[in-house]
């Protein structure tokens, strides 16, 4: 046996019985689940021979395809919803769709995991089958498989064009083509419905799973101590909904100082959030709230390339007082080697939807460099798929 696969299925069995003696013992983590699917699924493309490696790179859309026709048909609540398992003839005439469409459909989804079969043409859910029943998280598919995948597409073909030159201006990306609008994405999406519900669902639920900030960052000792009372403590600039202002002043409700939520104006309208002020503003302007203790940053930098993100945090640096403000940007920190395929993948969905990116440790240095910035630190969670948290002063 190749002394890889024998090296492989060691590791895979020791992180194996690791994590059932911790989970036996009540102390399994997300960080020991995730370093074993690691090694299995390494250990899994090492198996391949090149006709897999074909089958599963040229067949792997189908398996969306089969999830949502799965989604329309309301087969995942049918299944989940149902105490027991169900037939054929059960799910179509539940379903309405004729049965010999619904087996051919029903058989592509027991090949990937979707539903189990638990008998001749019986059928139960599994748990890709109950995650397909939770709004936030089936709104990922709608979102990607009818709105993105179409941008995916033709990213190739637009690098060829374009000579293979980095996507930078946001005014021509892969999604201005294909939708032939020169509106932006974001502006876009929230101009039609048919994008902004799936959409805004889907945002609700991108962090399921993942480490939160407040965590694996000291608040108390990085916020609070110091904090001046009657001033501006946490400005969630670009911040949406204000779920990470809300969420910050619940998780330590005797933090002193103002909240402050600021987004465009269609976005902040209609708040009204308890304990959080909400303020419309557009961050490539002059930043108008000066001297707060926090300028927080959650997924707003990777919407943008250099040349923006410079004029955001330079506009962020000249309201900060340079001997009591701090920039926290909450984003992922993309390692130079082994990072994993959920933030490649959005890394090309950056570019394909706005000529954006997903940086790495080295990007963002330069980045905040070039803005007048340093890092003082990168907090890292306990995992390699939840965001960081870079902190950053005013440059000495």
């Amino acid at each position: 046996m190749d002394t890889s696969v024998t090296d492989l299925l060691t590791q895979v069995r020791t992180l194996g019985e690791q994590f059932s003696s911790a989970q036996d013992g009540g102390s399994g983590n997300g960080k020991q689940r995730a370093e074993l699917r690691k090694a299995v699924a390494k250990l899994s493309l090492v198996l391949e021979e090149p006709g897999d490696v074909l089958e599963r790179v040229t067949m792997q859309f189908l398996e969306v395809v089969s999830i949502k026709i799965g989604i329309n048909l309301g087969l995942f609540e049918i299944l989940v919803k149902s105490e027991k398992s169900k037939s054929l003839p059960e799910l179509a005439k539940e379903t309405g769709a004729d049965p010999v469409l619904l087996g051919r459909i029903l058989r592509s989804l027991a090949s990937v995991g979707a539903v189990e079969e638990v008998g001749h043409e019986c059928y139960a859910p599994t748990t890709v089958s109950r995650t397909m029943v939770v709004p936030k998280l089936a709104a990922g598919v709608e979102h990607c498989f009818t709105y993105l995948s179409p941008i995916w597409n033709y990213l190739p073909k637009y690098l060829e064009e374009t000579n293979y030159q980095n996507p930078t201006d946001p005014s021509h990306t892969v999604f201005n083509l294909v939708y032939r609008t020169a509106k932006p994405c974001f502006q876009y999406i929230m101009e039609d419905h048919a994008w902004k519900d799936p959409f805004q669902l889907y945002m609700s639920g991108f962090d399921e799973g993942r480490a939160n900030w407040m965590d694996f960052f000291p608040v108390e000792a990085k916020l609070c101590d110091g904090a001046r009372t009657d001033g501006v403590l946490f400005v969630d600039v670009g911040g949406g909904m204000g779920h990470e202002a809300i969420a910050l002043k619940k998780k330590f409700p005797k933090i002193p100082g103002k909240f402050i939520l600021q987004d465009l104006p269609q976005t902040v309208k209609d708040l009204h959030l308890e304990g959080v002020e909400a303020m419309a503003h557009d961050f490539m302007k002059v930043q108008t709230i000066k001297g707060a203790r926090v300028y927080y940053f959650r997924n707003v930098l990777h919407d943008w390339s250099d040349e923006i993100c410079q004029t955001i945090l330079s506009e962020t640096r000249r309201a900060m007082d340079p001997s009591y403000s701090k920039v926290l940007i909450n984003q992922w920190v993309v390692p130079a080697r082994n990072a994993t395929r959920l933030m490649t993948a959005q890394d090309l969905n950056m570019m394909a939807a706005l000529s954006a990116i997903e940086r790495t440790e080295k990007q963002w240095c330069d980045l905040l460099e070039s803005s007048g910035l340093s890092i003082v630190k990168i907090w890292r969670p306990d995992d390699d798929v939840s965001e960081c948290l870079i902190e950053a002063v005013v440059k000495e």
